[in-house]
């Protein structure tokens, strides 16, 4: 047992800690990994983190709360404090200059918010570091927006708050020390404490020679009807045998795609050398899943999958982009860029839990890439 600010604590290590701030909740209600897809999630909080170690918290207003929707979120950089949070609301409230946008906490007045980029308001210092003291006890989060009329209030749930803000300070190496949201600072010495991690660096991406949209190339004639006829072949006894099993229009079993569209390829060349293959893998309610693969001209016969969950090709990028559900309140992202041989991932994210924001409340990635023009 050890003395802290004149209270008796019991000394326990890291998984303890986090175990103390939100045991109930981590238990059954938490899921996710920081590093993919929608990340670390807890009720209606969750925080996503890059490969650079870059972290995003959001908060969301209670999942039934549809109507009145509003989202708060936190960024935090390796080896820095915060001291900022940033909050969305409904595009008719953000894109109105006539209101008074006011923080409150546990109905007591924390002063007026700041116009932000892109229609969000953003906390000052004062007012983050008031929000973040409270994070391990019931705060009522609201935020009051005052017009001549009257005022309305949007009201942004702490549930899984605690231990999403602790995993955070975790993943960034934060525990204990005074750059930690919510974890209690604690001596040097101290087993609990952990070492800040440094921000790590983006990849580099050499961007490709690739034929513009704009020239409008095709294949000739003879190409593009050879690669017609052989394409399913070239797949089916390619080395990776996943090509096949990832993409289920190219199954051949599956009625569900037996119209002529769902069985023909497209050919779209990325320059003089190499053709980008797409074809049809999979429809769902409101999402449909393109394969692509890449064909080098010299070598037809051994085309190289990128990806079975495509939606688009443009200028050298793949893109998928698929809702979270029919609202389209929230979405995952995905690009891969041309460097010259192959198509290599350039960014992936999610847009948030689905919580009645059209096309997602924030961009939270979870992979980022830094594309130059060769030298």
């Amino acid at each position: 047992m050890t003395t802290i600010n004149g209270k008796k604590r019991f000394s326990i290590g890291l998984m303890g800690l986090m175990m103390l701030i939100a045991a109930p909740a981590l238990a059954s209600d938490a899921y996710g990994n920081p590093f993919e897809d929608s990340g670390f999630v807890n009720q209606d909080w969750q925080v996503v983190c890059d490969n650079t170690l870059t972290c995003r918290a959001a908060g969301y207003a209670d999942e039934n709360a549809y109507e009145m929707p509003a989202s708060i979120l936190i960024t935090a950089n390796p080896k820095q404090q915060v001291k900022t949070a940033e909050i969305q609301l409904p595009p008719e409230v953000s894109s109105a200059d006539e209101y008074d946008v006011e923080l409150w906490l546990n109905d007591k007045f924390f002063g007026q918010l700041t116009a932000g980029p892109q229609g969000t308001y953003e906390l000052n210092e004062k007012q983050a570091l008031s929000l973040f003291k409270r994070a391990q006890q019931n705060t009522k989060i609201e935020i009051a927006v005052v017009s001549d009329i009257g005022s309305d209030r949007w009201q942004i749930s702490d549930k899984g708050m605690a231990s999403v803000l602790l995993k955070l300070d975790e993943v960034q190496g934060k525990v204990g020390t005074p750059l930690a949201l919510v974890s209690e600072k604690v001596s040097i010495n101290n087993p609990n404490r952990q070492t800040p991690k440094s921000l790590k660096s983006k990849p580099i991406i050499k961007r490709g020679y690739a034929y513009s949209d704009k020239l409008n190339k095709k294949l000739d004639a003879k190409t593009s009807a050879y690669f017609q006829t052989n394409m399913d072949n070239w797949v089916k006894s390619s080395i990776n045998r996943d090509d096949v099993s990832e993409c289920d229009a190219l199954s051949g079993d599956n009625s569900w795609y037996d119209d002529t569209d769902s069985r023909k390829w497209t050919f779209q060349p990325i320059n003089q050398r190499y053709t980008l293959a797409e074809h049809l893998c999979w429809r769902g309610a409101y999402n449909t899943g393109s394969g692509y693969w890449v064909i080098d001209n010299k070598q037809p016969s051994q085309p190289t999958l990128i990806t079975t969950t495509g939606s688009g090709y443009t200028d050298g990028e793949i893109l998928a982009a698929h809702k979270g559900r029919g609202l389209g309140d929230c979405w995952g992202i995905e690009r891969w860029q041309w460097n010259g041989e192959n198509f290599v991932r350039s960014y992936k994210a999610t847009r948030g839990l689905c919580r009645s924001f059209s096309g997602g409340a924030w961009e939270l990635p979870t992979y980022v890439s830094e594309v130059v023009e060769p030298k």
